[in-house]
């Protein structure tokens, strides 16, 4: 049995960063990557990068320039007046930049995506503020507009969760950059209620994998019992014609 997993490197961590409300009970989860990442939504640029440590996932970029920024999202349906305050547990190793909390939103239930909503709780505490490609009428319809936030269009998420009460998210992640230089381990997303940690898919290579419960590791796919392991291999050897 191999476990795939990335580049794997022991790091000297300095103190971790809650960047988001206080810590609560959450259900776990795992973001496989880079399988669980959206490509369509994916801003991971030329000198942006990310990769698994354990079970978080480092995240760095090279200088200070338009191409330093990695930024990706997980896929979800979720009304936004039901995500409570999403946090990323990060721990900075080097460099000023902090990743900040990423929104992506329908906000007025059509189908289509119309603007990304940016926490940033170490510089605007519960204050989130929208990105200038939004769609106008989310920014005319933005609960507090001018001066004070990372736009000008920004308000807590009851605020605008009352605002666009049809709001629903369709991915959420993270975004390091772009124009920051910064290094650290992306330990833990909350979202929803659920805390997500990092790995990456365990792929079994043959039947002899799934016996004394190598089956229950499989992560990809997943197995109910020995007997359906076994028998995927067999299967597959059947179909590419192998005695």
């Amino acid at each position: 049995m191999r476990r795939r997993m990335g580049m794997v490197g022991a790091m000297a961590l300095g103190l971790g960063l809650l960047t988001g409300g206080p810590a609560h009970a959450a259900d776990a989860g795992t973001i496989h990557v880079p399988e669980d990442f959206v490509p369509a939504l994916s801003d991971t640029r030329a000198t942006g990068h990310y990769e698994l440590v354990g079970t978080g996932l480092r995240l760095w970029t090279e200088n200070a320039t338009s191409t330093d920024k990695v930024a990706e999202y997980v896929a979800t349906s979720t009304p936004l007046a039901e995500v409570g305050e999403p946090t990323l547990e990060y721990t900075n190793t080097s460099g000023g930049g902090v990743p900040g909390f990423q929104l992506v939103i329908d906000f007025d239930g059509d189908g289509s995506n119309d603007g990304i909503l940016v926490g940033e709780p170490g510089v605007y505490g519960a204050d989130w503020w929208l990105n200038t490609a939004a769609k106008t009428f989310v920014k005319d319809g933005a609960p507090v507009t001018g001066g004070g936030s990372g736009s000008a269009w920004h308000g807590t998420l009851a605020q605008w969760s009352t605002a666009f009460s049809e709001a629903d998210v369709t991915a959420f992640g993270f975004s390091l950059g772009s124009g920051v230089k910064g290094d650290g381990v992306l330990t833990a997303i909350t979202f929803a209620g659920t805390r997500y940690t990092f790995a990456e898919h365990v792929v079994l290579e043959g039947k002899n994998d799934c016996k004394g419960g190598g089956w229950k590791t499989s992560t990809k796919p997943e197995f109910r019992n020995q007997g359906e392991c076994v028998s995927s291999f067999a299967s597959a050897s059947k179909g590419s014609g192998k005695k």
